[in-house]
């Protein structure tokens, strides 16, 4: 059997139904948490794991796009190779031009 074991031990912040969230780098947690604008540390409430966060430089770009997006399930961004993305189905690694340019896609303006 093999076993995912994290070797980044760093949280990595990424947007899930409009919500900036991360999730738990401790093996064998599954817990995912809220997170505040600029917020550094995580800190899970399930096995009380302490890392740094590592938000994107354009984490205020990302947010002010897709909040145009008037549905929150349509809301979402994460890193390149983000294994909930992949795990979802939605694009990873996107940039602003990229979430503007699905906007106009969708006529959101």
């Amino acid at each position: 059997m093999t076993v995912f074991l994290p070797t980044d031990l760093r949280a990595f912040a990424y947007v899930h139904r409009g919500m900036w969230i991360a999730d738990c780098t401790r093996p064998y947690c599954a817990n995912a948490m809220k997170l505040e604008p600029r917020q550094t540390l995580f800190h899970c409430s399930e096995c009380r794991h302490v890392v740094e966060i590592v938000w994107p430089t354009k984490a205020d770009e990302i947010t002010d796009v897709l909040d145009l997006r008037p549905v929150p399930l349509t809301r979402h961004w994460a890193p390149a190779g983000h294994r909930q993305a992949i795990a979802c189905g939605f694009p990873d690694g996107q940039s602003v031009q990229d979430l503007i340019d699905e906007n106009v896609e969708h006529g959101v303006i």
